[in-house]
Order: C-alpha cells, then sequence, then structure tokens
C-alpha cells in the first residue's frame, strides 16, 4: 500500500471511528420557558393542572433549588456559555438601539456539541444577538427559527406612535449555518400568538427526522410563553375558564408534552437528555405586565430581583435508565452548570474551554444519581452591572434589592441577611433583628467576590456588543 493510500486509509478509519463514538451519544433536548414562576406547576403550588409536566418531573430529577440569572438575556448567556452573563457583555436585557449580543468569540454549547458531532436546531426565542454574526447559525446551530429579541417585538407596531422611519417592523427569521438569516414573515400579535405552536412542531419534526440518520441531535426549543404580551394559540384561548394566563399554561403544558411524544415515537427516549427550565421567574403581572397570573411559590420578589423569587424557576430533566426517576433535591444548581454537564454526560469534557474562567460546575454525578449533594454551595446574582446578592448554603445575603422589575433600586449600607430555609418568603432580616450573631457569615461571602473580582481582573469582562477575539 503507498504512503498516499495509507494516509488516506488511516484518515477514513478516524473519520468512521468519530461518527461511530458520535451514534452512542445521547440526544439532548432542551425547553426553556419564558418568564416561568417556580409555582406555576402543579407539582409546586400551581392551580392550573400541568400533568405533562408532572409526569416528565416524575420520569427523572426535579431540581426545587434550580437558580438562574433572573432576566432573559442572562440566563440565556449562561446556558449558552457556562459564564458569568457579566463577563459576556450579556448581564443585562439590552433595550433597543443599546449596543448587545454575545460575542462570537464565545463557545458555545451548541458549537461545543456540533463538533462532538451533533446536529444541532434552535427554534424559539434568541435574545442574545440581533445582529448576522451574533445569531444562532452563526454560534453553533445547524439551522433556527424565530425570534432574535423578546415577544415585546410583537406589539411595538401597534402602538399609535409607531414610527417605519425610526425602527423596522419585527419580524421572525429563519437562517443557516453558513449563510445568513432571512426573514420569514412579520411579528405581529397575530403571530405571536401562533409561534410557540410553530416552535413545538418544529422541535417534534426535527427529531423524528433526525432520530433516523444515525447521529446525535441537539435542539434548543426556546418557547415564547409565559412572557408579554399574553396571546394564547386560539386552540386554547378560554379553555381554561381562568383567563389568558392560564390558558397560556395549559398550552405550554400541552407543548411541552408534545414534543415528549416526539421522542417516544422516534424511539429514542431512552437515549435522549430532555431538560425543561424557565429562565427567570415570572414579572409584576399586576402592574404592566397584563394584570393576571403567574405565581413564584413562597419566595419573595420575581423577575429582575436578586431575591429567591427572581432567581428560581422549575427545572427538571430526564434520561431514562440513567437519571433517577421520581428524584426531588433541594441542592442548589445554576443554569451555568448546564454546559459543563451535559459535556461531562456525553463525554466531552475535554471541549470545555481553558483559555477562559468557566463559572459553570461540573454536576454529573449529582444528576446521575452517584451523589446526593450538589457540587455547587452559592449562587452569586448580579443585575446589570451590581451584585444584588450571594445565596450561600441557606443564607443570603443582599447588598442591593428592588421589589420588582419596574421598582427602585436601593442600595443598603449594612448588607441584609436571611434564611431562606426557615423563611422563604426572605421577610425576617437577621442582622438588623439578632445585632451581629450573623455578622459570620460575611466571610465566606466576601471570599467568593473576592475571587470573583480578582478573576474578572485577569480576564477583564467584555462590554456589551464588543468586538472581542481573546484574552491576550
Amino acid at each position: 500500500m503507498s504512503f498516499t493510500k495509507s494516509i488516506v486509509f488511516i484518515l477514513l478509519l478516524s473519520l468512521l471511528g468519530s461518527v461511530a463514538s458520535a451514534q452512542n451519544k445521547p440526544n439532548v433536548i432542551y425547553i426553556l420557558v419564558d418568564n416561568w414562576g417556580w409555582g406555576d406547576i402543579a407539582l409546586q403550588g400551581g392551580t392550573i393542572p400541568t400533568p405533562r409536566i408532572d409526569e416528565l418531573a416524575s420520569q427523572g430529577t426535579r431540581l426545587t433549588n434550580f437558580n438562574v440569572q433572573n432576566q432573559c438575556t442572562p440566563t440565556r448567556s449562561a446556558i449558552h456559555t457556562g459564564r458569568l452573563p457579566i463577563r459576556s457583555g450579556t448581564q443585562k436585557v439590552p433595550a433597543p438601539g443599546e449596543p448587545q449580543g454575545m460575542a462570537p468569540w464565545e463557545y458555545t454549547i451548541a458549537e461545543l456539541l456540533s463538533d462532538a458531532g451533533y446536529t444541532t436546531a434552535m427554534y424559539g426565542k434568541w435574545h442574545i444577538g440581533d445582529k448576522d454574526g451574533r445569531l444562532p447559525n452563526d454560534q453553533g446551530y445547524d439551522e433556527w427559527y424565530g425570534t432574535k429579541e423578546s415577544a415585546m417585538e410583537a406589539s411595538y407596531t401597534s402602538t399609535p406612535q409607531f414610527d417605519l422611519e425610526v425602527f423596522d417592523v419585527p419580524q421572525i427569521w429563519q437562517g443557516k449555518k453558513g449563510s445568513k438569516s432571512t426573514k420569514v414573515k412579520e411579528f405581529s400579535l397575530e403571530a405571536r400568538a401562533l409561534l410557540d405552536s410553530e416552535i413545538a412542531d418544529k422541535t417534534s419534526a426535527f427529531v423524528k427526522s433526525q432520530a433516523t440518520k444515525g447521529r446525535p441531535f441537539y435542539v434548543y426549543a426556546a418557547l415564547t410563553q409565559i412572557h408579554p404580551p399574553f396571546l394564547p394559540h386560539p386552540d386554547f384561548k378560554g379553555k381554561s375558564k381562568s383567563g389568558e394566563y392560564a390558558d397560556i399554561q395549559m398550552q405550554l403544558d400541552t407543548y411541552v408534552g408534545q414534543i415528549l411524544d416526539a421522542v417516544q415515537e422516534a424511539g429514542v427516549a431512552d437515549n435522549t437528555i430532555v431538560i425543561l427550565t424557565g429562565d427567570n421567574a415570572a414579572g409584576e403581572h399586576s402592574a404592566g405586565w397584563g394584570g393576571e397570573g403567574g405565581s413564584n411559590g413562597p419566595w419573595r420578589g420575581g423577575l429582575s430581583t436578586g431575591y429567591e423569587g427572581g432567581i428560581r424557576t422549575p427545572g427538571m430533566l430526564r434520561w431514562p435508565g440513567k437519571i433517577p426517576a421520581g428524584r426531588v433535591s433541594d441542592e442548589i444548581y445554576s443554569d451555568l452548570d448546564w454546559y459543563p454537564t451535559i459535556a461531562n454526560l456525553i463525554g466531552e469534557s475535554d471541549r470545555i474551554p481553558t483559555d477562559r474562567p468557566m463559572d459553570g460546575i461540573n454536576q454529573a454525578n449529582f444528576i446521575l444519581g452517584k451523589q446526593e449533594q450538589s457540587n455547587r454551595d452559592h449562587i452569586v446574582t448580579y443585575v446589570g452591572n451590581n451584585v444584588f446578592s450571594v445565596k450561600w448554603r441557606t443564607l443570603k445575603v443582599h447588598f442591593f434589592t428592588a421589589e420588582g422589575t419596574f421598582s427602585p433600586i436601593v442600595e443598603h449600607t449594612f448588607p441584609q441577611v436571611y434564611d431562606i430555609k426557615n423563611d422563604p418568603g426572605e421577610t425576617r432580616e437577621l442582622w438588623q433583628s439578632e445585632g451581629y450573631s450573623h455578622l459570620w457569615v460575611m466571610k465566606p461571602v466576601m471570599e467568593i467576590l473576592s475571587e470573583l473580582a480578582s478573576s474578572q481582573q485577569q480576564y477583564p469582562n467584555i462590554k456589551p456588543g464588543q468586538e472581542f477575539s481573546g484574552y491576550d
């Protein structure tokens, strides 16, 4: 055999080996719900039945202490990068016209999975970049369909002052890797009511199609409900007899069930990891957000706050035969942890970047039930550029507080301390009510913040919209 033929033969064997290795990897489905209150599911006190979501929880592990970043954009960034959004310039929802977008330099979970041989797709709300180069098909997805930004865009053209000369009509987009994204249709109020049905349909079709192709797949179904404007699909309007928010809760449960049915019908349920979480808590629905609905359970606060009600949402996952069924854990888990955990679950931890700080923690052994305790003991919550709070074990320290999305921000001269295990509503401030008896908790909290500050000094945060090619 000639030298050239030998090289070709070796490369062919390597390629076949990579394909065979990829074929044995589990599929991954991430279903993300928008503005989902901790108490919005029946298992956690919700009054609207959610039988399909409850069923999913019973088949896997439910995380009652699942923590997110408290706004849409930061959480989506955290899931995709495993890095605190303040590092990526995605620490808050950008207003139209502000610099924004996750830097293309970030190595997303979609890119990691794509490089590991996965076919990838994203359907729904992106909200971490609105320009070419920062869209899903630029960040690891083979295809995508949905909106660049918030569901609020659907209402823009209905305002009497809307001016086409200063703002383009919002659109639903689609794109494929290697090509520019293109407009599909106007993102109107009518289109908004239908969008989640389209997301569920496209996700289900993708699952069934890919199940026959011999490659593992990853699909990110980023639903746009339960976020204003509250417009249920016509099939669900009035179905709950309890208002539009409740209609949408029933709709959401049905769409989750539709995707799960597609997995079952495709015959890949046993080899598919299904993750279902919210991106942030329910907002203040009585204050300009629709006037009804939304429950953050026993927790104080909501969207855009550092209270538990702002950072806890439903979280659950299933992998039959691998992840224990019927398990409920109150151990601390973060949206940041999905990145390294998924990479480890599929045997691709070597692809996790080492040239940047990674804030996510590998929780694979915890998720697989090989250990009862989480590997995480704290959550640092930013609101914009400020550290609002640090949760350490069962204690919570607040440096800034706000009661809601539209409330004034209060900076505290002395941090506030709460026992969230015994006082989930964060109503009894310990520093003031018990003198200095809880002052000791500042030591571990300040160690966490000092280490974070040192890391950010060594690896300066990327600014919103900044072109970035790596650390020197």
